[in-house]
């Protein structure tokens, strides 16, 4: 298997940057934590909004909550049944 020659390249200099770097001595100015509360208030959010995305099709794997066309054939039943 060949493999690419820039890919490689890349990926050793990366790491020989990564490993080299011996202190920052960086300045954290006092918004740096608000972003990082916001950030990961940001990721609960997404992971909530993904989670009310799947209940649905889960509620309905477990069998808590009836299909769609379940309740549709179920609404129609009902409308016959009502008219005798």
């Amino acid at each position: 298997m060949r493999r690419n020659p820039i890919v490689a390249t890349v990926v050793v200099g990366i790491t020989i940057n990564i490993l080299s770097v011996n202190a920052a001595y960086a300045y954290l100015d006092p918004g740096t934590g608000s972003a990082l509360i916001q950030g990961v208030l940001a990721a609960l959010a997404a992971i909530v909004v993904t989670g009310k995305l799947y209940w649905y099709r889960l509620s309905r794997w477990l069998g808590i909550r009836k299909s769609k066309n379940d309740k549709e054939q179920t609404h129609i039943s009902d409308k016959t049944d009502n008219s005798k």
